[in-house]
């Protein structure tokens, strides 16, 4: 092998690794979000707005940073994780649904979705997905 392909394998792991702990930071901050959304008050309705637009952009900067991730791992590793696939597509299930029910203005639907699914969503990857990514490439 050349000293330019062992330094760009080099540069691939440190990317690799770089978009593990973005993508782990950036869930922790969509948590953090989450769990600081204050209960729907009809007088609050335009803060409360903000945050979940806050909160949706997030998790689609997550949702890319992850397919890009498991593309990558897929495409130059060898490794295939189908709960990550699974695990997008109910992201965005849910997202459609917390904007739907944004649009509606029911918020009894909204915070279940936020309280309940999503939150169950993200944990999977804090506690599951993150750390087997992890395991995979030994860091």
């Amino acid at each position: 092998m050349s000293r330019m392909t062992d330094q760009a394998f080099v540069d691939f792991d440190v990317l690799i690794t770089n978009t593990v702990l973005i993508a782990q930071d950036l869930l922790n901050d969509i948590v953090g979000q989450i769990n600081s959304i204050e209960t729907f008050i009809p007088e609050k309705e335009y803060f409360w707005n903000l945050q979940l637009t806050g909160l949706s952009s997030d998790i689609t900067k997550f949702v890319e940073l992850t397919t890009m991730m498991a593309k990558i791992l897929t495409n130059r590793k060898n490794i295939t994780i189908p709960e990550i696939k699974q695990s997008h597509i109910h992201l965005l299930f849910v997202l459609k649904g917390i904007n739907q029910a944004q649009k509606k203005h029911d918020s009894i639907v909204l915070e279940d979705l936020i309280k309940y699914e999503l939150k169950d969503n993200l944990t999977q990857w804090k506690i599951d997905l993150i750390p087997q990514i992890k395991r995979l490439l030994n860091f």
